[in-house]
């Protein structure tokens, strides 16, 4: 999979023009109806704080259910960052950065769990290491 980025021009009525070629290369028509997709960091608006936008026929639930855009990692970069490979990942998106991370298993769990066991003295890293093992306990 590659990712195409071509460059336009917002005109003086505001309004963004999309070459007729590159909608045919999209396999796109006259009459296809599209949706338009952004990200939004702003809590309380859907202000497209990004700038960016993905223009898909089906939506963005159906690239989530493609499994081609589904992200792999080389063992080895997971390996050098100290990420066990069957590890949860998580992502960090901002400006010139992409910060992968292996998830928090605690962040998961609901909040009242986890203020029960910290009330309990419950160390959090046994609870982690019960979640990695399918709730058994192995020291």
């Amino acid at each position: 999979m590659k990712m195409i980025e071509i460059q336009s021009a917002v005109d003086r009525h505001g309004q963004l023009t999309i070459p007729a070629s590159l909608l045919r290369d999209m396999g796109l028509a006259a009459g296809d109806t599209v949706k338009l997709a952004y990200i939004s960091n702003a809590p309380d608006s859907i202000r497209n704080t990004f700038k960016e936008f993905v223009i898909t026929p089906d939506g963005i639930t159906a690239l989530a259910e493609d499994e081609e855009s589904e992200l792999t990692l080389p063992h080895d970069l997971l390996e050098a960052a100290g990420i066990p490979v069957d590890s949860d990942l998580e992502i960090v998106c901002a400006k010139g950065a992409v910060v992968i991370m292996e998830a928090d298993l605690l962040d998961s769990l609901p909040d009242e769990l986890r203020q029960l066991f910290d009330d309990l003295g419950i160390n959090p890293e046994t609870v982690r290491a019960v979640m990695r093992n399918g709730g058994v306990y192995d020291e």
